[in-house]
């Protein structure tokens, strides 16, 4: 240990240093003893801490450095199955490297509380339970869906179906209870989704459909605003259950901006699903939920187009897409109530119609599509300030071959995610990139490195020179090195449709 012959007080100054923090320790010794044993004195911010300090002290002055908030990965997918240690399932979600996990279909109401006024049957949840205890020691953080209500709480003998409002406060028991037990640090979970899809009408469903189905023909605003009235009762039994909670809307399907009225319904004005949200804030429902969540499914063509918008018949065209025509919707509904909402897309995925020639079965040339969409996707909702989505669903064939996995065998689109989620990791996003126009391109940022992330709009490959004094490396869509072509001090590379990834020193 080196001996000080003077006590040395250290006094912090503020600085801003990006990404990184410093941990001051502050001490002193004695020249004699070399021990650190004196009690260290009262601090000011660029002060010395007392007038009193002795004669002949020196004072060092080191910059207080504040590092940004840890990052948080915009990234999930939805499992099937149990995601246990030792299973698959659990071993590929890792490999993938999200953040989060949506578990959709694991809680069920009807099954822990088939009877008003039961205890909850917390048994029937062991498996549940294990599961989140595997995704904390993995660093993933649960959103976990409330589904399937029991008919002794709904307005009609289905357990998708709304909950009745004298019913609600049954309801806010029941999330209370949940909330209280697995807010603990022993299974970590702080984000709650009510429902799933409950823009959809119970007409158009069956009877105890697992998703669904709080739609109502007969109100003007599809059954928003009963929806809306749940959420400040139950919203606020998981608050004070939980003041860290986070209250997620159950993803909305919002299937167009603009449905025309169901055939079923003949009074005018009504029947309008896209309504939905806004029936929600009309019940001054705003401060009992956080987190707004709807679903993207495009669908593949059949041809290489841009599958989320190069459809100009397709609903969402004129707003942009699927992934970020649906957020722009809803956030010109929020502005007209003042409200503004964090957004998720809590399912997305490219999808193949079984209707379609080329989807019987599907091919390599939807499951290549598919891939691209991953990082198309992700990386424009990002673009979007959409604060992360989930792709649904992990294992495969999925609801028309969404899956990731073929029998547990990763798919292309499998390769792609894992290879996005590694190039972004840790990173902000920067903004848009001008490399003309038949290229899309969008730039993000890490402690260590600038990421760059390119495709062509359309099926062609276009040349994009890359400034030599900053290159690192190039990458494609699965992860394989692009060699770059070297034209004089700078870089070539081919850019087509599938995203490319580019490094650069910061």
């Amino acid at each position: 240990m080196v001996s000080f012959t003077k006590r040395i007080s250290i006094i912090l100054l503020v600085a801003g240093l990006n990404g990184f923090l410093l941990t001051c320790i502050v001490g002193w010794a004695n020249a004699a003893s070399n021990r650190l044993d004196s009690p260290i004195p009262a601090m000011v911010m660029g002060e010395p801490s007392s007038p009193s300090q002795a004669a002949g002290d020196e004072f060092v002055y080191l910059p207080l450095v504040y590092g940004k908030p840890p990052w948080s990965s915009p990234f999930g997918v939805e499992p099937t199955s149990m995601l246990q240690e030792g299973l698959l399932s659990y071993t590929r979600t890792l490999e993938l490297g999200v953040g989060w996990v949506r578990l959709g279909t694991q809680v069920h109401w009807r099954q822990l509380q088939p009877n008003e006024g039961d205890p909850i049957q917390w048994s029937a949840l062991a498996s549940f339970e294990h599961q989140l205890v595997d995704l904390k020691k993995a660093g993933i953080r649960p959103l976990v869906t409330i589904t399937d209500s029991p008919h002794w709480a709904t307005i009609i003998p289905s357990s998708c179906a709304a909950v009745r409002t004298d019913k609600f406060a049954a309801f806010a028991d029941f999330m209370g209870q949940l909330v209280e037990r697995y807010k603990t640090d022993e299974y970590n979970v702080h984000d709650w989704e009510i429902g799933n899809e409950p823009d959809v009408d119970s007409d158009l469903v069956p009877v105890d459909n697992i998703f669904g189905c709080w739609g109502d023909n007969d109100d003007p605003y599809y059954g928003g605003q009963h929806y809306g009235e749940m959420l400040k009762v139950v919203g606020a039994a998981i608050k004070q259950a939980d003041p860290t909670a986070r209250v997620w809307i159950g993803g909305l399907l919002l299937a167009r901006p603009d449905s025309a009225p169901n055939p079923n319904c003949s009074i005018p004005g009504k029947c309008r699903p896209e309504l939905f949200l806004e029936g929600i804030l009309r019940a001054s429902a705003a401060s009992s939920f956080d987190i707004v969540g709807y679903h993207a499914y495009p669908y593949y063509l059949g041809v290489k187009v841009d599958p989320d918008n190069g459809n100009q018949y397709g609903p969402w065209y004129s707003w942009g897409g699927w992934t970020v025509g649906k957020p722009r919707f809803l956030r010109q509904v929020m502005q007209a109530y003042n409200a503004d909402k964090p957004m998720m897309i809590t399912e997305l995925a490219l999808m193949c119609y079984e209707s379609a020639t080329f989807c019987r079965p599907a091919g390599d040339g939807f499951f290549q599509m598919q891939a691209d969409f991953v990082g198309r996707s992700f990386v424009r909702a990002i673009a979007e300030n959409i604060s992360g989505g989930y792709w649904y669903t992990l294992e495969g064939p999925g609801w028309r071959y969404t899956g990731l996995l073929n029998a547990g065998t990763p798919n292309p689109g499998f390769i792609a995610y894992k290879q996005l989620t590694n190039q972004l990791k840790d990173s902000r996003y920067v903004g848009t990139l001008d490399y003309g126009s038949e290229i899309e391109a969008y730039a993000f940022e890490t402690p260590l490195k600038r990421v760059q992330v390119l495709w062509a709009k359309s099926d062609t490959t276009v040349n994009v020179i890359l400034p030599g004094n900053k290159y690192i490396s190039a990458y494609d869509r699965d992860g394989d090195l692009i060699t770059p072509q070297p034209i004089g001090s700078d870089y070539q590379i081919p850019v087509g449709f599938s995203p490319v990834y580019i490094n650069y020193n910061p």
